[in-house]
């Protein structure tokens, strides 16, 4: 069993970059919450309004996110997420707006705008 601090809003949302993929009418929203400092993701959170699939695989990037660098946080790719989180193939498109919720929030970052990605 999964278990992990990482799911739901940050209390005080001060200093914390924001982002959302996928819709609840259609089985599954994710909310991101990421705290960056110079390159690296301080911690992230999220919000999932889906099945227990969709909440353990955002629990398990929570924690393989806290303290990786910006440039490896990027890389994240929903196929990635749902092998390594052992998704199983009828829950693997979850990964999809969990991956795209990261994206979605990172590039809410001015760190993340100003520093390592030249496309904002």
């Amino acid at each position: 069993m999964w278990e992990s601090k990482q799911l739901g809003v940050p209390v005080d949302r001060v200093d914390w970059c924001h982002g959302s993929a996928g819709r609840i009418d259609e089985g599954c929203r994710v909310d991101c919450w990421v705290r960056v400092d110079k390159e690296s993701v301080r911690e992230a959170r999220f919000e999932v309004f889906g099945g227990p699939e969709a909440m353990q695989a955002a629990a398990w990037l929570a924690d393989w996110l806290a303290d990786r660098s910006v440039a490896s946080a990027l890389t994240v790719t929903g196929r990635w997420l749902a092998e390594a989180a052992a998704l199983p193939d009828e829950a693997r498109t979850v990964a999809l707006d969990i991956e795209d919720a990261l994206r979605s929030a990172l590039a809410a970052s001015t760190e993340v705008i100003d520093g390592a990605n030249d496309e904002h």
